[in-house]
């Protein structure tokens, strides 16, 4: 049977476990608003930038594509932080399924990984070629995403790769609230600008072009990857906070039973230990006066 002292500790424990889960859960609530303001954002921004593909492409020649196809280059993006449940692991399928198709095709996938929990998931496989830490804000989203380009045009020229993956996990409004997203990034292909002159224009106004086609171009792809890794890391970040906040939810829920029932456990043994010393005191009481 458990003593007083042992059941107070534990319950000590547990209120100071639920002011933590707390605090977790505030912040996580608040991280969850600023990163899906900024996705929505970069959604809106993105959609802009694929109207400028459009209006490029209605007229303009073919995309000079030059490059190896036998390698590709899969940036996987989690977290850096434990206590999200499967959101790391689900990424991960997703990322070694992904890595499996393209060896299928006679492709290598070089990993690069976002995020602590990603890089030591990714060396229990393959291993991670990069790493780039996860930002802790907004702005910091914008400063990776610079080292992520530089990075990946030294790799253009070292190892001759010309594909680009961003995988990562996006927020859904379903149970398990995020689902695992696959993104080709680069290159911008044939089939791609086939894609984008499919596309008939929104309105009857055709739009005219203000700059040359080449510089056009140039600007036009830095907005495009500026968007699309903004919006992944958005993305990933907002869903991860989510993923931390329904489990920080389910830990308050557990914490909070378990101090109940420590705490019934309490007024019991303290209520045994009351009965036990009226008992002594009634049987030492009954002896002394049969004396």
């Amino acid at each position: 049977m458990q003593t007083l002292e042992s059941l107070q500790r534990k319950i000590h424990t547990a209120h100071d476990l639920l002011s933590v889960v707390k605090t977790m859960k505030s912040l996580a609530a608040v991280n969850i608003r600023q990163y899906e303001s900024a996705a929505a954002a970069m959604d809106t921004y993105y959609g802009i930038v694929e109207k400028g593909w459009q209006a490029l492409f209605r007229d303009w020649g073919e995309i000079p594509f030059s490059g190896s196809e036998k390698a590709a280059v899969c940036l996987v993006l989690g977290s850096d932080q434990g206590m999200c449940g499967q959101f790391n692991d689900v990424v991960l399928n997703m990322a070694f399924d992904h890595a499996d198709k393209l060896a299928s095709r006679g492709q290598r996938c070089y990993f690069w990984a976002a995020g602590e929990r990603i890089s030591s998931g990714l060396e229990d496989g393959p291993g991670a070629e990069e790493y780039f830490a996860l930002p802790s804000s907004i702005t910091g989203i914008s400063e990776q995403m610079y080292r992520i380009v530089e990075t990946f045009g030294r790799w253009r020229q070292k190892n001759n790769t010309e594909i680009l993956y961003v995988i990562h996990n996006r927020q859904e409004h379903e149970a398990s609230g995020y689902r695992p997203s696959l993104n080709r990034i680069l290159p911008l292909d044939r089939e791609w600008l086939a894609e984008k002159r499919k596309k008939p224009w929104p309105s009857r106004c055709l739009p005219m072009l203000g700059l040359p086609e080449e510089n056009l171009f140039d600007q036009l792809l830095r907005q495009y990857l500026f968007a699309s890794f903004f919006r992944a890391f958005a993305q990933s970040l907002a869903s991860e906070n989510a993923a931390r906040l329904a489990s920080m939810h389910s830990a308050e829920k557990n914490i909070t039973e378990m101090e109940e029932r420590l705490q019934g456990s309490y007024r019991e043994a303290r209520q045994n230990l009351i009965t036990s010393e009226l008992f002594d005191i009634i049987s030492g009481f009954e002896a002394i006066m049969e004396e």
